[in-house]
């Protein structure tokens, strides 16, 4: 049996029930964060947790209970649910919809639940990805908000493809990934996208790793020209880690191999992220 959180209850997945009129099934209004597990210990937790209460203030949706309780929460999910790594998201909406599109801020609806963490493919990991390209600006990118219906659909595609993630750009200029944070190396520098992004909790932690290790990493506009002439590229995510990327949409980076700048990070990343 597997136990989620709902609304002041840990209860039985089986049991749990949001109603047809919750304003995030009616109108798509809530958000939504993504955490993992690293030898028991929920990693980056505080990181993740401000991330969660800036997308809630945004949307004026008040988090119904304290950050203590939350941690208290999750763990107590991650020992019922007994998986050796854990993927823990949290759903918070405004509740059941008033008139069909406004909402009671004082009755939210808050939910946790968990999931097994599987890896990916060793391949992508020793051989490197491949990621699709796609024109698309998503609606308050610096909120994590529930709305995936970009996302959703490419799934299809990439799975005909091969691909592990499609990078999102916009005016010639690349952004993020549908889930996961994008890095170029050019020149022995690494260059990763600062605005009009998701500035996700990994790719923090891939920033602070790199220059720490005397990396020199710049938080810039990254154009599509500038990708196309990288010499490695590799993408960032609290379930995936790192990743390197060798192919993006018809086009194979640098030589087509994954570098030495990004096997680097990886490293660095596989050896420091348990400190976290």
């Amino acid at each position: 049996m597997r136990y989620c959180y709902l609304n002041g209850d840990i209860i039985p997945e089986s049991e749990a029930k949001v109603s047809i009129f919750d304003i995030g099934m009616l109108r798509g209004f809530g958000i939504y964060e993504a955490l993992t597990t690293l030898n028991g210990k929920v990693f980056m937790c505080d990181d993740h947790l401000a991330r969660f209460r800036r997308s809630a203030q945004f949307l004026d949706i008040p988090v119904p209970v304290s950050d203590e309780e939350i941690v208290r929460i999750m763990y107590e999910l991650v020992e019922k649910n007994g998986f050796v790594r854990t993927n823990i998201k949290f759903i918070l909406t405004g509740g059941e919809a008033i008139g069909g599109i406004d909402y009671d801020r004082s009755t939210p609806t808050f939910y946790i639940f968990t999931e097994e963490w599987k890896p990916i493919d060793e391949k992508y990991y020793t051989h490197g990805a491949s990621v699709l390209l796609k024109e698309h600006l998503r609606e308050y990118p610096e909120y994590k908000t529930i709305n995936y219906i970009s996302a959703v659909p490419l799934q299809k595609k990439m799975k005909e493809a091969h691909a592990l993630e499609t990078l999102y750009t916009w005016r010639r200029q690349i952004l993020e990934c549908a889930t996961s944070n994008f890095f170029v190396v050019a020149g022995g520098k690494i260059l990763t996208p600062k605005d009009s992004i998701l500035y996700g909790v990994t790719r923090k932690v891939v920033i602070d790793l790199a220059r720490a290790q005397g990396l020199e990493v710049l938080e810039c506009n990254v154009s599509l020209e500038e990708l196309y002439d990288a010499d490695e590229c590799f993408i960032s995510s609290s379930f995936k880690d790192v990743v390197p990327v060798v192919k993006v949409g018809d086009t194979v980076i640098g030589t087509g191999n994954v570098g030495p700048v990004t096997k680097q990070v990886m490293e660095l990343f596989e050896n420091n992220s348990r400190k976290y």
